[in-house]
């Protein structure tokens, strides 16, 4: 692998883009471009929450999950996430279980997944949701 990496790095040394030079401002430019591209909006962090519990999780697997999905707002805030789920419950938009060793999983009922159909088939998903899960 690492003798495939040194090839690599000596093809792109002979190719095109070694003649590009970029000013410390292109260099900052595209630095602020990619950390842009990459926050994660609360729209997004919600919709992927109703995503995951399609099916019934647990409050330490859908902060994996998140995870796995790059979004890392409850990552040292899981008290944030538990906060959500309940008011979630409370909504109407989640079926709590109990299961053996005190595993509360959350899944969305029929209320969630009809609202998780209209959010993704939405063109203004963030109006929407916002309105729907916080005005409620």
């Amino acid at each position: 692998m690492e003798d495939q990496l040194k090839q690599f790095q000596q093809a792109m040394k002979k190719t095109v883009l070694q003649e590009l030079n970029f000013t410390e401002e292109h260099k900052k430019s595209i630095r602020q471009k990619i950390k842009q591209s990459q926050t994660t909006t609360e729209e997004d962090v919600l919709l992927s929450l109703f995503q995951l519990l399609k099916q019934k999780r647990s409050g330490f697997e859908l902060s994996r999950l998140m995870r796995a999905r790059g979004i890392e707002r409850f990552e040292n805030e899981e008290g944030l996430l538990y906060m959500s789920l309940h008011k979630f419950e409370q909504k109407g938009y989640l079926n709590t279980y109990w299961e053996e060793h005190d595993v509360k999983l959350y899944e969305l009922n029929n209320n969630g997944l009809k609202l998780l159909k209209k959010l993704e088939n939405k063109s203004n998903v963030t109006v929407y949701f916002l309105k729907e899960i916080f005005e409620r």
